[in-house]
């Protein structure tokens, strides 16, 4: 079923209707009982972070209504995607104000790594996009913003979206991240090795549709 058929049948359904389908998705995933299990735990997390957020969070309410946890706790990657904006200033140790967002990707541009290390963490993306083009960022940088938690899903959009991604130690920080949106997970999933496989599929921390995915 391809991601966008899911959306629209699933955005078409009463909400509690929607949520009992994709538990039986989910369990059937992992009972192994369906024919292509890996596509179809694929496409479910892909169309979950294409569900309209009016929709996504009527389907989070009525899982967690009818304790159909592992469905609730699918929708949390797609709700980080609409936290609010980050505020605008933000303080860094040794500074004696508050510096405004242009500040901060200025510094992120900055030749030195004493200056731009320390947005590491800054939770704006697009001071981590102009952190991610640094020439001088080096990859155990790039694997702190990746393994960082909590974290906002479109900080960790921004470094999927990146060259950095091809690293492989990156991808694993990526999927291992539970703040990671499952979409983009079960979508690095594949390009990891088994054992790091393995680690995903015991890991209960991760999304269940990843974990599932893992398993298969």
């Amino acid at each position: 079923m391809r991601e966008v058929v899911l959306v629209e049948a699933l955005a078409a359904m009463p909400a509690p209707d929607a949520a009992g389908l994709l538990a039986r998705l989910l369990a059937a995933a992992r009972a192994d009982r369906l024919p292509d299990h890996l596509v179809a735990v694929s496409t479910l997390a892909g169309a979950v972070g294409r569900i309209p957020y009016v929709v996504a969070s009527a389907l989070y309410a009525a899982a967690k209504g009818a304790q159909l946890h592992d469905v609730a706790t699918l929708f949390l990657g797609a709700a980080a995607g609409h936290e609010p904006a980050p505020e605008p200033e933000r303080w860094l140790p040794g500074s004696r104000r508050t510096l405004t967002l242009g500040e901060r990707k200025s510094l992120a541009r900055a030749g030195r790594r004493e200056l731009f290390v320390q947005l590491l963490g800054d939770p704006d993306a697009s001071v981590i996009r102009a952190l991610l083009e640094n020439p001088r960022l080096v990859e155990k940088d790039v694997i702190a913003i990746a393994a960082r938690r909590p974290t906002r899903a479109d900080v960790l959009r921004e470094l999927f979206a990146s060259r950095w991604c091809k690293r492989y130690h990156v991808k694993r920080a990526l999927v291992m991240n539970p703040w990671t949106p499952t979409d983009l997970a079960v979508r690095l999933l594949p390009s990891l090795i088994e054992s790091d496989r393995r680690r995903v599929a015991d890991d209960p921390n991760l999304a269940p549709a990843l974990r599932a995915a893992a398993r298969s």
